[in-house]
């Protein structure tokens, strides 16, 4: 049986890695939101009809995206991170019984040091901190980059979550193609729009 601190142990791991595998579906569902409301040759009468409503709901939720990322791989010890769930195994290692690789999934995380520094300059510039100062030029974060990173963290995730309890999982909720179906309804209901 467990004692005390080892109970506390495994039940700060565990409510630790509840809280990013909500962080990286929350990020998946703005990155999804985010996609379908790009402008398309099939979408595009919809959105401009209605950019009102749109152009600010895509921007908020890449802003959601760049935040939520940001937090995933945040260095603060306070913060519910992949970098924090390695920490807690490394100083713990009976909370991953299963084998596991930290320093691969740390190698991992560095070689996505440049992009994630791109999406943290982008989030402290325009997301979280309008009127930041970014000490360095930051370069743009590019569509195929972002859903790669976000892959590749689900997948560390993933790898960490089956070495503690046997558990994968699906970052995709069922309603993550809801903002294409509300395009379609509208296209429905109101046909194509006159600009």
């Amino acid at each position: 049986m467990a004692n005390a601190s080892e109970q506390q142990q495994l039940e700060g791991f565990e409510s630790l890695l509840e809280e990013v595998r909500r962080q990286l579906t929350y990020a998946q569902i703005h990155f999804s939101i985010w996609e379908q409301l790009w402008p398309t040759e099939e979408n595009v009468d919809i959105i401009n009809a209605y950019r009102g409503f749109f152009l600010p709901t895509r921007d908020a939720n890449l802003d959601l995206f760049f935040i939520t990322i940001s937090n995933v791989v945040s260095n603060d010890p306070r913060a519910p991170s992949l970098y924090r769930l390695l920490s807690m195994i490394d100083n713990y290692p009976g909370l991953a019984p299963n084998i596991i690789d930290i320093q691969l999934l740390r190698n991992r995380l560095k070689a996505q040091k440049n992009l994630l520094k791109r999406i943290k300059g982008f989030r402290n510039k325009r997301a979280a901190h309008w009127g930041t100062e970014v000490s360095e030029q930051i370069g743009p974060v590019r569509f195929g980059e972002s859903r790669e990173v976000l892959k590749e963290l689900q997948n560390i995730f993933n790898e960490i979550s089956y070495a503690h309890g046997n558990q994968t999982w699906i970052f995709k909720p069922t309603e993550h193609r809801d903002a294409s179906r509300v395009i379609d309804n509208l296209r429905r209901i109101f046909g194509k729009p006159k600009l």
